[in-house]
């Protein structure tokens, strides 16, 4: 809250954030579990022009599916899939948390149709797509 305090200071003096900025923030507010925070905060850096990178994203998809909310966690994969680079571990243990999430309240479809967007887009963990995919319920 302290950050943010800071935060409101500095745009109220007319600063311009960037995205970094806004990264960090947005990761605090995750940690401390403030999900409403951090999507507040979010929406404000659309709002001053920023464009977040996949490091903004990831933290959101990653708490979201801590706290259960694996809806909100698919909608934030959805609007970050196209500024994915490259993918690790760290990518893949995430999206298979949201996949497995999906399958679990249910919503099958979702996670299958998100396995499919994953073995497409990311060709290097095909196999180990295949493997969650044939875990999924039928």
């Amino acid at each position: 809250m302290e950050a943010k305090a800071l935060l409101d200071g500095m745009l109220s003096s007319g600063m311009k954030l960037n995205s970094v900025t806004y990264c960090h923030l947005i990761h605090g507010f995750c940690k401390e579990g403030n999900l409403d925070e951090a999507m507040n905060s979010f929406k404000k850096m659309f709002g001053s022009g920023c464009q977040p990178d996949s490091d903004c994203y990831f933290p959101l998809v990653y708490f979201f599916c801590q706290s259960g909310d694996f809806e909100t966690a698919l909608q934030i994969c959805k609007e970050s899939m196209e500024k994915w680079k490259r993918v690790g571990f760290r990518i893949f243990s995430t999206m298979k948390s949201v996949v497995n999430g999906l399958a679990s309240i249910p919503k099958v479809d979702e996670a299958r149709e998100l396995v499919g967007q994953m073995k497409e887009k990311f060709s290097k963990f095909a196999d180990s797509w295949n493997e969650v995919e044939e875990s999924l319920p039928k």
